[in-house]
């Protein structure tokens, strides 16, 4: 058995911020190929379809704005199935993130020669429970929005008062919700029992769990950003060649649009790759807390002792 040569990273470990930063990119660093290939089978053809949603939105803007376009539905109809692609990433980059995390913990083997079949049903499961979770969080925003509504219609000043205290509010709550998906995917709790030991876990250390988000996504915007690049210069090449030259046919040629297409699968493929580091960073900031605030390997250890 051929097992590289770095320890088993240990999950469920008291560290600092400087250790969750490092033993996130140890994990990525390490499981690197399995997490590509895995990610490959999984988002690339998703991928594929919301780069064309992407690129039929974005004709159609345009050709609103030139008078030209097939009107507002079509431009809506392809910016929902844009919406549509990006939740659906989510969905499938964060089970298939914390599932391969659930094998790495308790194969002998970690990642090596790992089959899709040997992850399948962690995976599965976790597609359900992330969609319960974005389900969960579009009913609360939806009524957040309604009584907001009823607000202003009872007066205009009172969203002088009420916007400012929904977003404060909002805020506060969504770094602790940040806490949420790893915890109901690792822990084998009814839905409201997770979230409520999300939220006591996350104001408990709503801080340092805001570190983790912004660092980590920041990292993850910049990494994201150098696939984005071909995609936004060649779309403001077309755009600008379209001002100068408005009879000219570069950006509806055939080769054109296959090249924005193309670097447009590039941009969504590498965007969820690179939002690995963020999935990963608030993975381990959730391990760190639950042995803080539950000593999980004291317990584990206590178990394992008395089986002797």
């Amino acid at each position: 058995m051929n097992l590289p040569p770095n320890p088993k990273i240990r999950f469920y470990k008291v560290r600092t911020f400087s250790e969750k930063m490092n033993v996130t990119f140890d994990f990525l660093r390490e499981n690197l190929k399995p997490l590509l290939k895995f990610s490959f089978y999984v988002i690339l053809p998703l991928c594929l379809v919301q780069s064309f949603s992407m690129d039929s939105f974005m004709r159609g803007y345009m050709g609103l704005i030139t008078g030209e376009g097939n009107g507002f539905p079509f431009v809506m109809g392809y910016y929902g199935l844009l919406m549509l692609c990006n939740v659906m990433g989510f969905v499938l980059l964060s089970a298939l993130v914390y599932s391969l995390l659930q094998v790495y913990e308790r194969r002998d083997r970690r990642l090596q020669g790992l089959a899709f079949a040997d992850f399948k049903e962690p995976f599965l499961k976790g597609c359900i429970k992330v969609l319960r979770i974005l389900f969960f969080a579009f009913g609360v925003i939806i009524a957040v929005w309604v009584v907001i509504m009823l607000f202003a219609l009872m007066s205009s000043w009172t969203l002088a008062l009420t916007i400012p205290l929904t977003l404060v509010g909002l805020l506060a709550v969504m770094i602790p919700f940040a806490l949420f998906t790893p915890l109901y995917l690792f822990e084998d709790l009814p839905f409201a029992d997770a979230l409520r030991k999300s939220m006591k876990y996350g104001f408990s250390a709503w801080g340092e769990t805001f570190l983790v988000l912004l660092v980590f996504g920041l990292l993850a915007n910049i990494i994201g950003g150098v696939t984005t690049l071909p995609w936004m210069l060649v779309t403001i090449f077309g755009s600008v060649f379209s001002e100068i030259s408005p009879d000219a046919s570069v950006t509806s040629s055939f080769w054109y649009r296959f090249l924005t297409y193309l670097l447009g699968v590039i941009m969504a493929y590498g965007t969820y790759v690179s939002e690995m580091i963020s999935v990963g960073g608030i993975a381990f900031q959730y391990f760190h807390l639950r042995e803080k605030k539950d000593g999980v390997t004291l317990k584990t250890d206590i178990t394992n002792f008395d089986r002797l």
